[in-house]
């Protein structure tokens, strides 16, 4: 028998996300999110390409966003090219490369904060890298460290709302300590808790991180197959 596959047999369409939506009527609103959440890579990358001071750093990453709105850069996005990641390394490669646009794109948005940021706010991701690595590399670096930071925030903040602190103080304590002396036996005892509850609290709450850092990354993807990719990349492999 021929014909078409039933509804069910055919793979679901890989959602709309902030990434695919660039290029849409609600461009400049999905990249105002994925700046949001994303600056201090970009911040990272500008001040190791430009050689600026910590103090420079919001200002140039305020430029950055003024000139990626004002010269239409946003309108040359391809999500079936590539991920967001790739093409905000291109953006920036081309705003380092062409100074005086870049410093036009600053002054017209002196003063004004295309994307609210925390003024004023110093971290690591501005910390100067003396490695001898390139732009990129120091990018890649910090949107892992930012990709995960965000999802454990969001952890924290579901499992609190489903009155489950313990659950989250236990997942914080093995893994995000760097301490090796860190086991269950000591977990149950820090939140006098049993041994059977220290494994069902990291079993949930590590599923509940892979969920949010599932979803992140969905946002600055353009299909499902970049999404595994980027997810097996943050897990320790190759970058794609």
């Amino acid at each position: 028998m021929t014909g078409n596959p039933p509804d069910s047999a055919l793979p679901a369409p890989f959602p709309s996300t902030h990434w695919t939506r660039l290029r849409s009527s609600d461009g400049p609103a999905a990249f105002e999110s994925l700046a949001r959440l994303y600056w201090k890579p970009i911040r990272a990358y500008l001040r190791a390409a430009l050689g600026r001071r910590a103090d420079e750093s919001l200002d140039l990453t305020q430029g950055f966003f003024a000139w990626a709105i004002e010269s239409g850069f946003l309108a040359k996005a391809d999500p079936a090219r590539g991920r967001f990641r790739a093409f905000l390394k291109v953006a920036l490669r081309n705003y380092v490369a062409k100074a005086e646009e870049r410093d036009a794109a600053q002054k017209r948005g002196g003063g004004v904060r295309l994307v609210p940021l925390p003024s004023g706010e110093l971290d690591g991701a501005d910390v100067e890298d003396r490695s001898g690595r390139t732009p990129e590399e120091i990018l890649d670096l910090a949107w892992k460290a930012e990709v995960v930071r965000a999802a454990v925030e969001r952890t924290e903040i579901e499992l609190v709302r489903q009155g489950r602190p313990v659950a989250f103080a236990v997942f914080r304590d093995w893994y995000l300590d760097a301490s090796e002396a860190v086991d269950h036996r000591g977990l149950a005892d820090s939140h006098a808790i049993s041994m059977v509850d220290v494994a069902n609290h990291l079993a949930r709450a590590k599923r509940v991180w892979r969920g949010h850092l599932r979803d992140l990354v969905r946002e600055t993807v353009g299909s499902g197959a970049d999404l595994e990719e980027e997810l097996a990349w943050l897990a320790g492999g190759k970058a794609p």
